[in-house]
């Protein structure tokens, strides 16, 4: 029996990148039809989007906009469900909400056996309006068991590094062939990703969507799909040690939009009308902000012996290379604030390997119009395996990470998606609250157990 499929938050990203997936799941009958919810607020903007679409949703259900920094109540959101679905066929819902609303549609799903498609990151928890960083394991941890007790039911999560053609097929593979092989764990990883955005100082305080306002930032943002791929570099380490017991341990600093006026030139920021400090004298602190850079040290040690695995760095910037040149955050386009994106990705296997990926965004007069390319090199000791050679390169052009999340919707809609599943991710989401507490407490390291 075919599925009716709800989308919860149906935003830019929705119509762009996914609709195309809905679209062609319906003409081969794995959906017999989709709906939408989403906040009053966007009644306009959807409507504009939905004219002229190969399919029409079935129905559109508007909520009432909640309160700044609340969720939508569980009855609201089994209202939602109830007035766009029917007892007719199987309901699955793909949530593509903010970030901050995620945990209260999940866990609709979890507890009444709807299978889910949850965009990255899983959640971001709130406290009185605000992010709470400690929250994230014990929630996920209850939802994970939730979602146990119905085996039948598959949550899966939206991130680009399951099924992408560079980092999972290539880089991930070959490491885990010369991981088994070797039985050699993984001793050295080092990630640095470059985000390029550049938001006025205003923008932090009034944006809705990706805000920072509510105390989460650039962690809850982009880099999820970077933090997904070291969490399953790390985890290869389960082959070479299977009867260790291992724990991150990380230290990290952050800085936040209140560090911005000081960090880019007056000249530059008067170019996009951004020049006046928009909190002198230290009036908004840092923590009223979520994070737009960090950086992180990681090491993974063996708890019984105290002995060192796995040493590494972990580099999440935003305030790198854009190309903005805009004043305000223009209509119509995709890319609002000018990000382009710079990945190095490095990871060694003691004396015997390692395999460094450089994948960068080519940019051109459009902003919405942006190649990537990556060079993957190789090193090994091939005195000791000739088999192997000393150095490769291979060159991969036109890698467009989108392919890789519509790789993953089209098997979460086809139902044979196993790669992203929701318990896949607990270590992840883990990953990034350690490195939060930690940045949250300068001198002191998070720890973090791997399952």
């Amino acid at each position: 029996m075919s599925t009716q499929l709800v989308v919860v938050g149906f935003d830019e990203i929705v119509a762009r990148k996914y609709l195309p997936c809905l679209i062609s799941a319906i003409n081969e009958g794995h959906l017999s039809s989709y709906s939408i919810i989403d906040l009053e607020s966007e009644r306009e903007v959807i409507s504009a989007r939905l004219r002229g679409v190969p399919i029409a949703p079935r129905h559109v259900h508007y909520l009432p906009n909640p309160c700044a920094g609340q969720s939508v109540s569980q009855d609201l959101v089994a209202e939602a469900f109830g007035r766009v679905t029917d007892g007719s066929a199987p309901i699955r819902a793909y949530i593509a909400t903010e970030v901050k609303a995620h945990e209260s549609y999940l866990r609709f799903c979890v507890d009444n056996g709807i299978g889910s498609l949850v965009e990255k990151p899983v959640l971001a928890p709130l406290r009185d309006g605000r992010f709470e960083a400690p929250l994230i394991t014990p929630i996920m941890r209850s939802l994970i068991a939730s979602a146990a007790r119905k085996p039948e039911v598959r949550h899966s999560v939206m991130t680009l590094s399951r099924y992408h053609r560079v980092y999972n097929d290539r880089v991930i593979a070959e490491l885990a062939k010369r991981v088994r092989a070797w039985q050699a764990p993984v001793t050295s990883l080092h990630l640095r990703c470059a985000g390029g955005v550049w938001n006025r100082q205003e923008e932090y305080e009034f944006r809705d969507d990706h805000p920072y306002k509510f105390g989460y930032g650039m962690m809850m943002h982009g880099a999820y799909h970077y933090i997904d791929l070291v969490v399953q570099a790390i985890q290869l380490n389960r082959t070479a040690l299977p009867d260790h017991r291992l724990r991150f341990q990380v230290g990290a600093i952050t800085a936040s939009p209140a560090d911005q006026h000081l960090r880019i030139p007056i000249s530059a920021a008067a170019r996009i009308g951004d020049s006046e400090d928009r909190w002198p004298d230290s009036q908004v602190p840092a923590q009223h902000f979520g994070e737009t850079d960090v950086t992180a040290m990681v090491r993974l040690v063996d708890t019984q012996s105290g002995r060192t695995v796995t040493m590494g760095t972990l580099a999440f910037e935003q305030t790198t290379p854009s190309v903005r040149n805009w004043t305000s955050l223009p209509a119509g386009t995709y890319n609002k604030n000018g990000r382009t994106s710079s990945v190095d990705f490095e990871v060694g296997l003691s004396t015997l390997f390692s395999a460094h990926t450089h994948c960068y965004d080519i940019p051109t007069s459009d902003p919405d119009k942006i190649d990537a390319f990556a060079r993957i090199t190789t090193r090994a000791n091939a005195t000791l395996y000739p088999g192997e050679d000393y150095v490769t390169t291979e060159e991969h052009h036109g890698v467009f990470h989108s392919d890789s999340n519509r790789a993953l919707m089209t098997a979460w809609l086809r139902g044979s998606e196993t790669r992203s599943l929701l318990a896949d991710h607990l270590l992840p989401m883990q990953l990034i609250e350690a490195i939060l507490i930690a940045a949250a407490n300068p001198g002191r390291l998070a720890s973090v157990d791997l399952p």
